[in-house]
């Protein structure tokens, strides 16, 4: 009789050389392994040894040609036929595809007079290959069985059945159960760096806005292709006077696509994303800047962390043209595209970059924290399940920490990965674009304008500024029905608290109304004759949620900065009823919250 030493699963060859310590140099082992960058290389190292044969299939329930394998991606042992599994950094979109056999018809075939050793370390799996082998009365064609099972490691509830199932079997018809996980670390047959060389990684849409871009949009061209998926590259050409279309229309590149706006006025980031966005053929999107350098695996690293209803963020690599933060890292590659050297950057990555020690998730040797800032990637179904951009903060400046709200209001979560490096010249957009009239540290008076005036857009959206924690994860403010019922009303008042409340209800002479409503109306989609009416009670009936009663002759800077934080005042401790807050009177009639109201934007 034989001794036929079945492996499935064998990594790296630990179980080989194991069970050849184990039942001799002698026995014949039969030894599969899914992953080809691990199978190929133990194929190459026991090609002279007649007694092993290695084999490039997964084990399974069924015979197929083509089997998704989904990798670990940062161990080589924790790949699985189960993108649900929870452990081992397992990725729905880094994957391999390999034929795949029937354990069960296998095992009939060989097994004649052959003793029959079965190892099964298949990452989840065994459940239900060890319920085909019982249901196809199989497990008493094996003479020894050992494995290792994965409890609470798949994310796929009835394996528990399974389990039970499983057990109840070994224990009715007395089958020994060894447990190969006690082995312990055995020597390896080949290294195991080798086994992510060749992976399927689910291509990305970089969706890149760029307006007098160039000499930086081809750095992030070449970054990107230079990385190991097949992406496609969606660049959204805003009115360019410097080249851009010229240089996109004289590469031959099929993954290289391009909308046009020939202007002379430009659309600005809000119509143009929107609108790649739509164009993508791709099921996963990334917000691109032009100004932005993607680092080697950048795509690698962003993928495995990426799964529906989850938006990932890259680490920002810096000059110092802004202040530090604990979620970038402050290092001087070069603060014009003359300066810069994509081999030192490289190597720095590769070679010398250590995350800061910020609090944060480790994943194997991968650190992921909560927060969301450009450049970020998702399903372009779950950005569009919102409504995208809101066109109340067209052209640009705060639709991004709009979008970012409305991610997190709908559920989604939102990390930053710490392994996944981008150089970000940093706000060549419009804010330092020399062809807007900035430089380098020094604001164009474009991105001064839209900045200001779409600040006043969001409060009047959210009720607040813009708010997030240390690590740019966005908080957001309770939204109520807040009305300002205005006495000793001027016109400084007015553009000073209006957006601070749904309604501004004010004394005085219309002409300052009309004068301030007709310029304010120029910056904002909001109606402002709805925004703002006569502090008169025989024409409103004032039914708001809440109303503040404030004397423009007694109103200070403290009760203005408390009004900033109403809100947060009336979460913590608001009830039915009036009091007193500085020098104003509040008087809560309903506390009803509408800040979900505001997700999805049509």
């Amino acid at each position: 009789m034989n001794k036929i030493f079945i492996d499935c699963g064998a990594h790296c060859g630990e179980s080989i050389l194991e069970a050849k310590r184990r039942f001799g140099n002698g026995i014949k082992i039969i030894s599969f392994e899914a992953n080809p960058n691990l199978a190929i290389p133990l194929q190459n190292h026991f090609k002279d040894d007649l007694n092993v044969e290695v084999r490039n299939e997964a084990t399974w329930i069924e015979d197929q040609e083509s089997t998704s394998f989904y990798l670990s991606v940062d161990w080589s042992d924790g790949s699985s036929i189960y993108k649900e599994k929870k452990s081992g950094g397992i990725s729905d979109n880094i994957s391999v595809n390999i034929p795949s056999i029937n354990l069960a018809n296998f095992i009939k075939k060989i097994k004649k007079d052959n003793y029959i050793i079965l190892k099964l370390d298949v990452e989840g799996a065994e459940y239900e290959i060890l319920n085909h082998l019982i249901e196809e009365d199989v497990m008493s064609l094996v003479d020894e069985f050992h494995g290792e099972f994965h409890p609470d490691k798949i994310d796929k509830p009835e394996l528990k059945d399974l389990e039970t199932k499983i057990f109840k079997h070994f224990n009715d018809n007395k089958i020994n159960f060894h447990n190969w996980e006690l082995v312990g670390n055995q020597p390896k047959a080949i290294d195991r760096n080798v086994w992510k060389n060749n992976i399927n990684i689910e291509p990305i849409t970089f969706v890149i806005p760029s307006r007098n871009n160039l000499e930086f949009l081809k750095l992030a061209y070449k970054s990107i292709k230079n990385l190991k998926g097949d992406h496609e590259i969606l660049v959204l050409n805003d009115a360019s006077t410097d080249g851009t279309q010229e240089w996109i229309e004289s590469i031959n590149d099929s993954k290289l696509i391009t909308h046009h706006n020939e202007g002379p006025d430009r659309i600005g980031i809000v119509g143009m994303f929107d609108k790649g966005i739509e164009m993508a053929n791709t099921d996963i999107i990334m917000a691109f800047h032009a100004d932005m350098v993607a680092a080697p695996h950048l795509d690698e690293h962003i993928l495995k962390n990426l799964k529906k209803g989850t938006v990932v963020s890259a680490t920002r690599v810096e000059p110092p043209l802004h202040p530090d933060g604990p979620e970038k890292m402050l290092v001087d590659f070069g603060i014009e595209v003359e300066d810069f050297n994509m081999d030192d950057f490289n190597n720095w990555v590769l070679n010398d970059y250590k995350p800061k020690p910020t609090d944060g998730q480790w994943m194997g040797h991968a650190k992921v924290t909560e927060g969301i800032f450009a450049p970020w990637c998702m399903y372009k179904d779950d950005f569009l399940a919102i409504g995208g951009h809101d066109k109340l903060f067209a052209p640009q400046s705060k639709e991004d920490s709009d979008l970012f709200n409305r991610f997190v209001l709908n559920g989604y979560k939102v990390l930053q990965t710490w392994d996944g490096l981008v150089y970000h010249f940093t706000s060549r957009g419009s804010r330092f674009n020399k062809h807007a009239g900035g430089a380098a540290g020094q604001n164009s008076e474009e991105w001064l304008h839209t900045t200001n005036k779409n600040m006043r857009n969001f409060i009047r959206k959210w009720g607040t500024m813009v708010k997030h924690d240390s690590l740019m994860k966005p908080i957001i403010s309770p939204k109520y029905d807040i009305a300002f019922r205005v006495t000793n009303n001027n016109l400084k008042l007015i553009e000073a608290l209006e957006p601070w409340c749904n309604v501004y209800y004010g004394d005085g002479h219309w002409v300052q109304y009309e004068h301030y409503i007709a310029q304010e109306q120029l910056n904002t989609k909001f109606n402002m004759r709805d925004r703002i009416k006569t502090n008169d009670s025989t024409l409103h009936d004032f039914n708001h949620g809440v109303i503040v009663e404030i004397d423009g002759h007694k109103i200070d800077n403290q009760d203005f900065q408390m009004l900033q934080i109403l809100s947060e005042i009336l979460e913590e401790g608001g009830e039915i009823g009036e009091f007193e807050l500085g020098n104003m009177k509040v008087i809560i009639k309903d506390l009803t919250r509408y800040e979900n109201n505001l997700i999805i934007c049509e």
